[in-house]
């Protein structure tokens, strides 16, 4: 067995097991359910107190790094490439990493691109890197910084920040904004440090980080662009300006035409065909959609966890390559996290039978109850296998509804997640009709790609089509997910639309559930009309019914 941990925030561990199964868990998803824990002893605790894992543990091949205390160096940037280049299954591809910064040799990297052939990374160029603490020049940073710009008050939400800018418009902002970040022709980019530091030491590096302010001649900065809004930016949690949606938009705009040039130059560099990306940019659903259709790779592969709860996985496949193990490291799916037995399914719903009813069904009848409750406007909780591996539910720890409601998307959005209005859901297709109903050629397993919707499809799932008419897709196969296939095909059987509406199953502010007994509180604690759980279908009891 062969362990290793995330050092970086976003803790986590990977394991290769002595029968050569990989498992991945981050650290957020256990113990105390804090969103981004850089613990990654939580995470490895919890998968050696599983009877099924529990003798793969400290052995020779143990190298799991306690960094409770803080994080831990490590050839950062060559980890994210692993991830994506070996699980991708290409025998060639070039590699691009992109991210706020991470430890590469002794300094902090931001942006590299490498060459992957076989189970070779060959380092070609790293772009803007930093020699000191806080690496002010980068691409992560820089959208970091426009988000607190566009009223993203919070740490790790440039989700937010990209689903808001679909709601902006060209204005002066962008214009300006250009005067501190742009692509080159070469495919080099430049990020002005001073934008940074100044946007920062204003926001969310006073806030969180206690910075200090800034010199006279940065603070002029954030003072220009709080003119150029018309003031400074509130809290996008309460209120949303359109000031707010246009920096959004045109930080979304310069990240996107940097993203594409630098994916270009990558090939130019390589003279691959396809592509890889990994690093925390690389969540960025829309940029990657853009590299797809423009870059001109044949192909373009995005790791499912980019973002460094990817980094103990990246470990674990390379070593898998440099002792050359008879494992199959290609991700087929994103489904790495642990398996748990069924007693502990029963254990849970035993533990919440006074508010709860469940009944055992076999899978025939359990997809038609489920179809039956989608299509009269239900939302169901899906718990299902092993967990994902990254941020993005894909049927095994998902929340699902009806697409064709128009009213779907606002109803999800405030009545059962309690978030913000602008942020759109997803859709989840069968991989044999995607074609249908999105402008995409490729599969896209993970979540990882927003790609436009058909014109003529927009009104017919119009919960998961985003006012600038995009879908972050996940298609399905049969091969990938034999149970969701199948509800998706019987709902197209009813319906005659091969999609659902797909959102994480968790509560406002924590990680995707893990754990029957993680599904069952989220479950009991937000709107849901019914929870599949496994082979059961659970709902609650009313008011004053004990059974």
């Amino acid at each position: 067995m062969h362990s290793h941990a995330s050092t970086w925030h976003d803790g986590g561990v990977a394991v290769v097991t002595t029968d050569g199964e990989i498992v991945a868990l981050a650290s957020e998803r256990v113990g105390d359910r804090y969103k981004h824990q850089w613990n990654s002893g939580l995470a490895y605790r919890h998968l050696g107190e599983i009877d099924r894992y529990a003798g793969s543990f400290n052995g020779d091949h143990d190298y799991h790094i306690d960094n409770s205390t803080g994080l831990v160096a490590s050839d950062h940037h060559f980890y994210h490439a692993a991830s994506t280049f070996f699980g991708s299954g290409y025998d060639e591809a070039a590699v691009l990493v992109l991210d706020g910064q991470g430890e590469l040799d002794g300094h902090l990297a931001t942006t590299t691109i490498w060459h992957g052939t076989g189970s070779d990374l060959r380092l070609v160029e790293e772009l803007n890197p930093s020699s000191g603490l806080f690496a002010a020049e980068s691409i992560g940073h820089f959208y970091t910084a426009v988000g607190a710009l566009a009223g993203i008050r919070e740490l790790y939400a440039e989700g937010k920040t990209m689903a808001l800018a679909a709601y902006g418009r060209p204005s002066p902002l962008l214009d300006l904004l250009r005067r501190y970040a742009s692509t080159k022709a070469d495919g080099t980019y430049s990020v002005a440090p001073r934008f940074v530091r100044a946007v920062l030491a204003n926001t969310l590096g006073r806030e969180f980080f206690g910075w200090e302010s800034v010199t006279p001649e940065d603070q002029a900065v954030w003072d220009e662009f709080v003119a150029a809004r018309g003031g400074p930016p509130g809290d996008a949690r309460h209120a949303v300006t359109q000031a707010d949606m246009d920096m959004a938009y045109a930080g979304q705009t310069i990240l996107e035409e940097i993203v594409l040039g630098l994916a270009v130059r990558a090939g130019r560099l390589t003279g691959a065909t396809r592509l890889c990306l990994a690093g925390g940019v690389a969540l960025n659903c829309v940029a990657n959609g853009r590299v797809a259709r423009h870059a001109g790779f044949d192909q373009v592969f995005v790791v499912p966890a980019p973002g460094d709860d990817g980094q103990a996985i990246g470990k674990v496949l390379v070593e898998i390559k440099r002792l050359g193990l008879p494992v199959d490291t290609t991700m087929h799916t994103a489904y790495y996290g642990p398996e748990y037995p069924a007693s502990m399914v029963g254990e849970a719903l035993h533990a919440v039978r006074s508010r709860v009813r469940f009944s055992r069904l076999d899978q025939d009848a359990l997809l038609a109850e489920v179809v039956d409750r989608l299509d009269r406007g239900e939302v169901i909780g899906w718990y299902r296998g092993r967990s994902e591996l990254g941020p993005r539910a894909l049927g095994h720890r998902s929340i699902l509804a009806d697409p064709r409601r128009p009213d779907m998307r606002d109803h999800v959005n405030s009545a059962i997640k309690d978030r913000e209005w602008f942020r759109p859901l997803a859709p989840m297709v069968v991989q044999e009709r995607v074609g249908e109903f999105f402008e995409l050629d490729q599969p896209s397993p993970f979540m990882t790609f927003a790609v436009p919707v058909r014109p003529e499809q927009r009104a017919v799932i119009p919960a998961v089509t985003h006012v600038d008419g995009t879908a972050r897709v996940q298609t399905v196969s049969r091969e990938q997910d034999e149970v969701c296939h199948r509800l998706l095909c019987r709902f197209a059987e009813r319906t005659g639309v091969p999609v659902l509406l797909n959102t994480s199953f968790n509560r406002r502010d924590e990680p995707l559930v893990e754990t029957p007994a993680d599904a069952l509180m989220s479950f009991l604690a937000m709107p849901l009309d019914a929870l599949v759980i496994e082979d059961h279908l659970v709902t609650k009891r009313a008011t004053g019914d004990r059974g």
